[in-house]
């Protein structure tokens, strides 16, 4: 497993266990920063990195198990961390795939999931700008190799979107 707490400035350990490092060795650009509003659902939203003088910014994660499925995950948590309030929408792609269009709010965190298995021995995740003024950021990353067998699907190539989690009847924070 690795998750990395983006912009931030200690290695830490949330309240279910999982270890959050920096992210320094996984990417040399970008800027860090501390949200202004913040949010009750994790502490390692409450930093981010963003990205104003790149059009496109990759977190590059060595020594993934080619041919392997992998979970990549993101997380997004804009908390006006510029004072601007004004929310930036950007592209998100994993490996020069296009993955996604990210858009963002004041108020809420967003996460993005894909599993699919790479073809390299390293995992590249970007972000990057659609406009002049739309500064991408990211708050999370995590990376995690499934075990053989799970999310089977018909060819190597394939991959497993993420659209929506829903909790039917639990009462805490799933």
């Amino acid at each position: 497993f690795l998750s990395i707490d983006c912009g931030g400035t200690a290695n830490s350990t949330d309240e279910l266990g999982t270890n959050w490092v920096v992210d320094d060795g996984y990417i040399m650009t970008g800027k860090s920063a501390k949200v202004q509003v913040t949010n009750t659902y994790a502490q390692e939203d409450q930093t981010l990195r963003y990205f104003p003088f790149q059009k496109k910014s990759c977190y590059v994660i060595p020594g993934v198990a080619r041919g392997r499925k992998h979970m990549v995950r993101t997380s997004f948590f804009y908390g006006n961390y510029d004072g601007k309030s004004s929310p930036p929408s950007f592209d998100l792609q994993f490996d020069g795939n296009p993955w996604l269009t990210v858009e963002t709010s004041s108020s809420e965190s967003y996460y993005h999931e894909v599993i699919y298995a790479p073809k390299r021995d390293n995992i590249s995740v970007c972000v990057a700008q659609t406009s002049p003024d739309r500064i991408p950021f990211i708050s999370t990353l995590e990376i995690r190799e499934l075990e053989t067998g799970m999310y089977q699907t018909n060819s190597e190539e394939d991959v497993l979107l993420w659209r929506n989690r829903t909790a039917f009847g639990a009462k805490d924070f799933v």
